[in-house]
């Protein structure tokens, strides 16, 4: 049922008139004029009919009959189809048929609600294990370590990647230049050598020494001497590094083919001895630029080794745990207010079928009342024609009449109306459920209220921390 109240609204109707009423309206004159009473009724008087002995009505009193029989036929075939439909739209009527839909909505929001709990919970339960592990594992990590600050680190560290992907595209594009001169590519052929170059270069200091240098903070004496030992390693083999590309790059210009053995040999001989200034903006570019990813490896997680990384899996953890666990209590939520939102539809919907089945049997009551009239004032007005036409007969002729001019017509064909009995039982029935219907609507509230609130005990035992906070006021409402 999507909104029982709106499909009645919009399906019910109040009709003014019934089908028998243009079917029961009579206007003599036309009848009269119709089948030419008058002109008749002179003829016969001219032809000294009908005779005096006559027993039996003749041919226009009998076209009368038959004119008003035929037309109490029809409103006859009118009324039983008539009763047909209204009985069967009160017998569709019934208030039955929305409790069971009640019962069967309520068993499905509880059916929905308690496997959502045992799917769900199964989940959150595991969420709030790990979560628990890693929050110990955290706290663990703090005492051993001798935190009492909380983790610094950026929100994201797609900054600090960026910065040193800037740093290396720089530095190879600047490399790349000092080497054109040897290549026979030119500038692309310098570039390519100069990428090499500059990721051995920046890399290094952004991966390597970024994450060893930060152990100089542990609170362990040794892997801070580790740290500066492995700094005080890193320093000379970045000014060795450097001098050598730049050596390397003097001899590029001239020599290509040699030019590593040779910047190797002059290395090891007289290191500080570049060739040319351009050799010495290579060294001092390539020392910048492995100091600056130096820094940038360094801030990008906690200074602490392993705290920010620690953190992060204990903040991820949190969120997808609270996610999930905000997640099931919405869903709950939702499924409550669908049920509720149908019950108070189906309310309506009940409201509006008792007052639909009381105006079905008035109209019914009308109805057969108005067939019965119709009845009643087709036999008058044929006696009115009839004697109309005896009337004229009579002023017109000179011999008297025969004496069942003074007798009433009366029908032979005996009409029968089926189903036209009252329908009060009926009535009183779905009185009873109408009246019954709001306290059977709260208890199947009831039910959905108590496995709502049986979902919060269980989830407050899960998670001891969690209150209702919105939800809550909602409940207390019901359960006041």
């Amino acid at each position: 049922m999507n909104n029982w109240a709106d499909k009645i609204k919009k399906n019910f109707t109040y009709r003014s008139k019934s089908d028998l009423t243009d079917e029961c309206e009579i206007n003599l004159d036309a009848i009269a004029g119709q089948l030419l009473l008058q002109q008749k009724a002179e003829l016969a008087a001219d032809n000294g009919l009908p005779m005096q002995s006559a027993t039996k009505p003749d041919s226009t009193e009998l076209e009368v009959q038959s004119y008003f029989a035929n037309r109490m036929a029809s409103i006859n075939r009118i009324v039983n189809e008539g009763l047909c439909l209204r009985n069967t739209s009160i017998t569709d009527t019934n208030l039955q048929d929305e409790r069971a839909l009640i019962n069967n909505h309520t068993e499905h929001s509880k059916l929905a609600v308690k496997s959502l709990m045992v799917r769900e919970f199964r989940v959150l339960k595991q969420l709030k294990q790990e979560l628990d592990d890693i929050q110990q594992e955290f706290q663990a990590f703090q005492t051993t370590h001798q935190l009492v600050r909380t983790a610094h680190y950026p929100d994201s560290q797609i900054l600090y990647f960026a910065i040193i992907l800037l740093f290396w595209l720089l530095e190879s594009t600047g490399n790349g230049y000092f080497f054109a001169e040897g290549s026979e590519l030119g500038l692309l052929g310098g570039v390519g050598q100069a990428v090499i170059i500059a990721a051995i270069n920046i890399s290094i200091a952004f991966f390597l020494m970024g994450w060893l240098f930060r152990y100089k903070n542990h609170h362990s004496i040794w892997k801070k001497l580790a740290a500066y030992s492995c700094l005080g390693i890193y320093l000379p083999c970045l000014l060795g590094f450097n001098l050598l590309v730049a050596h390397y790059r003097g001899y590029y210009a001239l020599q290509p083919e040699k030019a590593g053995s040779l910047a190797v040999q002059r290395f090891i001989e007289t290191p500080w001895q570049l060739a040319e200034f351009n050799s010495w903006i290579l060294f001092f570019m390539g020392l910048l630029f492995a100091i600056f990813a130096f820094i940038d490896g360094y801030k990008r997680d906690d200074a602490y080794p392993g705290y920010g990384k620690l953190h992060r899996r204990l903040q991820d953890l949190h969120e997808e745990y609270d996610e999930h666990r905000d997640d099931i209590v919405t869903q709950v939520e939702e499924v409550r207010q669908e049920f509720l939102a149908k019950l108070e539809d189906m309310k309506q919907a009940v409201l509006l079928k008792h007052t639909r089945l009381v105006h079905l049997v008035e109209d019914k009551q009308v109805f057969v009342t108005e067939y019965e009239q119709g009845i009643a004032n087709f036999m008058a007005a044929a006696n009115a024609l009839i004697y109309r036409y005896r009337d004229i007969n009579m002023s017109a002729r000179k011999e008297p009449v025969p004496a069942y001019f003074e007798q009433d017509w009366r029908s032979n064909h005996a009409f029968t109306v089926r189903g036209a009995h009252d329908d009060i039982a009926v009535v009183e029935q779905q009185k009873q459920l109408f009246n019954d219907f709001p306290q059977y609507c709260q208890q199947r509230a009831n039910e959905i209220e108590k496995l709502y609130v049986s979902f919060f005990q269980q989830l407050q035992v899960i998670d001891p921390d969690f209150t209702l906070d919105k939800v809550g006021a909602n409940v207390g409402q019901h359960h006041a």
